[in-house]
């Protein structure tokens, strides 16, 4: 993991406070706790998982890349495919490009056009809202999973990581 990723840490903070603002900055806390909850993985911690039942980590990584595609996709009317990606390296630098592009989006979005996004799924639409509820909520718990697993497996978060400030120290 030589090359510098997005999200080391938080950018600064939003010029105006709004609704696509307040959601760029959500988004902005979640790719910065994905960057660290992902640094430094080893081959050991890709391949666990705490029961059988569950996902392993790449796995997991792989449903947040999921979750990041989704929400930037709705947001910013993208019409860039999936991409099939497999390890963990080409997982946190598209997972985290979303994040930081979707981010920026949002920065730039006019409120009202916020108002008129509806996420439309296979049989009805929702308003953006429940992205905030679902992809958005969903990404932030399995990160926290993320890191309660690397734990558990030996191999702790990178010490000075302060969600808070938005900064390693």
């Amino acid at each position: 993991m030589d090359k510098q990723l997005l999200y080391d840490e938080i950018p600064q903070l939003p010029e105006k406070t709004n609704a696509a603002t307040v959601i760029s900055r959500m988004v902005d806390g979640l790719g910065f706790r994905y960057h660290w909850a992902t640094e430094g993985l080893t081959a050991n911690e890709i391949e666990f998982r705490p029961v059988d039942s569950s996902r392993n980590m790449i796995e997991l990584i792989g449903h947040i890349y999921d979750l990041a595609f989704t929400a930037h996709k709705v947001l910013t009317n993208s019409t860039s495919p999936k991409k099939e990606l497999s390890n963990l390296e080409d997982y946190r630098q598209e997972t985290l490009t979303l994040y930081w592009n979707l981010s920026q989006h949002l920065r730039g979005m006019d409120p009202k056009t916020l108002e008129n996004y509806n996420y439309n799924g296979s049989t009805q639409s929702f308003p953006f809202w429940y992205l905030i509820n679902g992809q958005i909520a969903d990404a932030l718990t399995h990160v926290g999973q993320v890191v309660s697993w690397r734990r558990i497996a030996g191999n702790p978060q990178p010490k000075g990581v302060n969600v808070f400030l938005g900064k390693k120290n």
